[in-house]
């Protein structure tokens, strides 16, 4: 039927980058909404413009990261993506940037022109909860030392999948280097603690958000917590800090699933 829309169903292994997702090295934090969603924030593991982020629906209580794949989404799923996303447009105001994003998903959708029907979901890339955030602001500067903002210019669109690296609108993808990549999450990783430690979160918040922040033991006071759900994919290369205040803060194919 023309219209219709069909989700596929696949098995992911468990090395596929959906399920590993920490593997990149980009993650920034797990947060917690309401004691039962889980949503992961890391950095853009293939484009470094603007300090991209993507915010990912994990998954349900202790359900498989799978579970969350190839379906459709709650109101309260989708309120969870939007709470978590109002938290980090903190950090990227207090680096005093403007704060754009986009709830997408493309890469996982085809289309049939002969039967009229949008398959959701791929072998390749699952069907995922997510939106992309990313700052705009001088390209040139470094709102992070040591790491230019790049990007278009503001009142130019930012094309998250520019192909074109000479047209001056449509920046292309720029990789992420060592360093700039340390910086950038050490910067991120510092703010969100920083704000979440505030009076101001509990203001906007009060006890609805857990913030686990991956960390390699270097913000404030520490102490190991569980892996909680992590247990299913623990990678031994990821630390776990825990910041504790009346809330508790809690890391081959890589692919930016637009």
């Amino acid at each position: 039927m023309r219209g219709k829309r069909e989700f596929l169903k696949h098995e992911y292994s468990p090395g596929h980058w959906s399920i590993d997702y920490t593997r990149a090295g980009t993650s920034i934090a797990v947060i917690t909404v309401r004691n039962k969603y889980h949503y992961s924030v890391i950095l853009n593991p293939t484009d470094c413009r603007g300090y991209r982020i993507i915010i990912r629906y994990l998954n349900e209580g202790d359900s498989s990261l799978s579970s969350a794949f190839n379906r459709p989404y709650t109101v309260s799923e989708q309120r969870g993506l939007n709470d978590v996303a109002s938290l980090m447009t903190q950090v990227y105001e207090k680096l005093g940037l403007i704060v754009q994003f986009s709830q997408l998903g493309n890469n996982s959708q085809s289309f049939d022109k002969e039967t009229g029907v949008t398959l959701i979901g791929s072998e390749e890339e699952p069907s995922m909860l997510h939106l992309h955030m990313w700052g705009r602001g001088d390209p040139d500067m470094e709102y992070i030392a040591g790491v230019p903002l790049r990007g278009p210019e503001p009142g130019l669109m930012f094309d998250l999948i520019a192909k074109n690296k000479t047209h001056p609108i449509n920046q292309h993808a720029i990789k992420w280097n060592d360093e700039e990549l340390k910086a950038c999450l050490a910067m991120f990783k510092l703010k969100l603690a920083e704000y979440v430690n505030s009076p101001e979160f509990t203001e906007e918040f009060g006890d609805t958000l857990k913030v686990t922040i991956h960390d390699k033991k270097d913000l404030g006071e520490e102490k190991e917590s569980g892996f909680g759900f992590f247990h299913k994919m623990k990678s031994a290369s990821d630390g776990i800090t825990t910041l504790e205040k009346t809330l508790a803060l809690e890391d081959n194919k890589i692919n930016p699933f637009v």
